[in-house]
């Protein structure tokens, strides 16, 4: 899930000296600290103005500053947005990567992170909380499918760039607003595979596009578009719109033909990926955006009791879903459904040990003697 930006990213630093408004930021979460990138719009006036937010994520491995160099930072003057990169912590292997539900995430508290960066830009930019987004590629990707389950009541839409859905999110999201998503992908991703094989822990686009297809209430069919083909990259492109969906329009899948694990920019490609993507969620708001700072109520999201366990641990937590004992070398030993409550687990029959515990979003180590 790590995509090298080497043209893109070369392209990014040429223009780099006109992003006046591009900080480095820093914001504690728990006693860590976590680094973000801040772009405000020239000439921006929170005084007058009430901007839309999007937070865009890098991939498995990568930085924010790959997605700075995405190209966004343009549209934002003119549309008037602030833009958010943040910087993921590493997992177990070394690697960057997001809290997902994914055995490759971290342990980080990365739902705390993005409360927290949507909390400064309502107190520090008169955000507008209806008009809050996220995208981002490949794992950064998986996590804004994540967000729309996780942080149903704050994101009012996603674009998903190369990445699917964590089979975790597939097994336990219930979303009360149904978010709407705009996924991009190549049919020839081996990184993150279209269709064929899905990667542990992770679904194929079908699946994904199915989930969301179901949440939405829409039709197995689509309007398809083929996109000129202007590029020189070998690459169509074909857009599908969902019919019959409870928010018209608000399920895309734009198919890659041919494509791997890339992003797609002009004049190589058809498109500029993170125009179209921008198309599509400044169409959306949240009908009903939560305002309040919700980072700690997610950090109570379950407990578990006693640590160190003889075997037997009794679960507390605030949703229903699956709880994955996973250990050190990020291989799944044990999973059970759970219900909202207090749940009693049996894992007398798992090897004594140090493991990681996973509900949701949510990592806690346990001991078992």
């Amino acid at each position: 899930m790590n995509k090298i930006f080497t043209l893109l990213s070369l392209w990014g630093l040429s223009i780099a000296t006109v992003f006046g408004q591009l900080t480095d930021e820093t914001v504690t979460i728990n006693g860590v600290s976590r680094s973000y990138k801040l772009y405000i719009p020239a000439g921006f006036n929170p005084q007058t103005e009430s901007p839309d937010m999007i937070i865009i994520m890098h991939g498995l491995g990568g930085t924010n500053s790959d997605m700075v160099a995405a190209g966004f930072n343009n549209i934002a003057d003119t549309a008037r947005v602030i833009a958010v990169y943040p910087q993921a912590l590493n997992n177990s292997f070394g690697m960057s990567a997001w809290n997902n539900g994914t055995l490759l995430g971290s342990t980080a508290d990365d739902l705390g992170f993005m409360h927290a960066l949507i909390n400064r830009g309502l107190t520090d930019f008169n955000v507008n909380p209806a008009r809050v987004y996220a995208a981002g590629f490949s794992m950064g990707s998986i996590m804004s499918h994540h967000m729309a389950c996780a942080m149903n009541q704050r994101i009012a839409a996603i674009g998903a760039m190369s990445g699917t859905m964590a089979t975790s999110d597939i097994s336990s999201c219930v979303p009360a607003y149904k978010t709407p998503v705009i996924h991009l992908h190549g049919t020839a991703d081996g990184t993150v595979p279209y269709n064929g094989t899905a990667l542990p822990s992770l679904s194929l686009v079908p699946q994904t596009i199915d989930f969301w297809r179901g949440v939405h209430g829409c039709a197995a069919t689509a309007d398809s578009t083929r996109l000129p083909d202007t590029g020189t990259d070998t690459i169509t492109i074909d857009r599908f719109v969902y019919d019959n969906c409870d928010l018209a329009g608000s399920l895309e899948l734009w198919r890659f033909n041919g494509a791997g694990h890339v992003y797609l920019y002009k004049p190589v490609s058809d498109i500029d990926e993170m125009i179209e993507v921008w198309k599509f969620l400044s169409k959306w708001n949240h009908p009903n955006p939560s305002t309040l700072d919700v980072a700690e109520a997610s950090e109570q999201l379950f407990q578990i009791s006693p640590n160190p366990s003889n075997g037997m641990l009794k679960v507390t937590s605030n949703f229903a879903g699956a709880v994955q004992l996973v250990d050190l070398n990020g291989a799944l030993v044990f999973e059970e459904r759970i219900s909202q409550g207090v749940t009693e687990l049996n894992f007398n029959s798992v090897k004594k040990g140090i493991y990681l515990i996973r509900i949701g979003a949510k990592t806690s180590k346990i001991v078992l003697n």
